[in-house]
């Protein structure tokens, strides 16, 4: 009984670390969830000019969170983290049916949000197969505690983004195309944080938006970062422009703090240190193109270190955790 016990325990640890280094593998892509203001200069102008899906001052460009997405499709959903909960590893043998059963209005909203998270990551299959040979040629630190903590080497991660990418090919460009639809139908039926993903949608589709709605939904996602939600802790972690999510610069200071040192707690310190150097050289990259706010003054910074205090105690209690 206690071996079963244990043995149940050290899953649910492997599980959540896994879930704490793919949120720290999207630390290391930097670029893939740096938002930029409109007026960035330099490489960012280039970056709206290739792609026109990219919202000026939006949260996260498109492709980019795309790109996130397929990340996180290799995580299996994990204990204190419900945002826009990923697909298990592997490919269930009837993804196709479900997300047809969803599109066709069949389901519960957790359905409709599964559904759009898996079209979600099969749009950022591409890029995360090339992340991942970017990994093998020229290993991150945080790439390197990947490898440390899920026992794969760079080749298996390169051979399972394939595997996830050809599965992929089942959804055709007009099927990847109705995800926002998934995701309205998700939010709008209640389901649980589909706030976040929805709003990052609408943002980086260009879609417009009722002030109201717009509120509703910075709000949601707000509550479901300050809940604990690694996932959504990472997130608005990259939102350089935070005011198109709704969020202070405060905010996100307290964000990017909780989740790094959470990642501490799950992973060791090696993690929480590989996280915050690649953070670091985020924000200097993002800082030349005029895209991260002044610093804090020390009354903000007080208040960001006790948010940042709050919500780690938020997700010590989704863990079941004493403080």
């Amino acid at each position: 009984m206690a071996s079963n016990q244990g043995s149940r325990a050290d899953r649910s640890r492997r599980r959540m670390a896994l879930a704490v280094v793919i949120g720290a593998l999207l630390l290391a892509a930097g670029g893939w969830l740096s938002s930029r203001p409109s007026d960035a200069a330099g490489p960012a102008k280039a970056t709206a000019a290739s792609s026109p899906t990219n919202e000026p001052g939006s949260p996260l460009p498109a492709a980019k969170t795309e790109a996130a997405s397929a990340v996180m499709a290799v995580a299996s959903s994990a204990p204190g983290s419900t945002s826009a909960p990923p697909p298990a590893p592997g490919w269930p043998e009837d993804a196709l049916r479900r997300v047809q059963l969803a599109l066709d209005g069949h389901g519960t909203p957790k359905d409709m949000m599964e559904a759009a998270m898996m079209l979600s990551a099969c749009q950022g299959a591409d890029a995360m197969v090339d992340h991942q040979y970017r990994e093998r040629d020229q290993p991150s630190a945080t790439g390197r505690q990947l490898q440390r903590i899920t026992g794969l080497s760079s080749q298996e991660w390169i051979r399972r983004s394939q595997d996830f990418q050809r599965h992929c090919q089942v959804f055709d460009a007009a099927t990847l195309a109705r995800r926002g639809e998934l995701l309205k139908r998700a939010h709008d039926g209640g389901a649980k944080d589909a706030a976040l993903p929805y709003l990052q949608w609408l943002e980086a589709n260009r879609q417009a938006i009722d002030p109201a709605l717009r509120g509703q939904l910075q709000r949601e996602a707000r509550q479901t970062a300050e809940d604990g939600d690694f996932m959504a802790l990472v997130t608005f972690s990259f939102a350089f422009n935070p005011g198109a999510m709704g969020i202070t610069e405060v905010q996100r200071q307290a964000y990017k703090e909780a989740q790094l040192r959470i990642q501490g707690l799950i992973s060791g310190a090696e993690m929480e240190k590989a996280s915050r150097d690649a953070m670091a050289d985020t924000e200097k990259m993002m800082a030349q193109w005029g895209a991260v706010p002044p610093p804090l003054t020390a009354e903000q910074q007080r208040e960001a270190d006790a948010l940042a205090a709050r919500v780690i105690e938020a997700w010590r209690k989704r863990q079941g955790k004493p403080g």
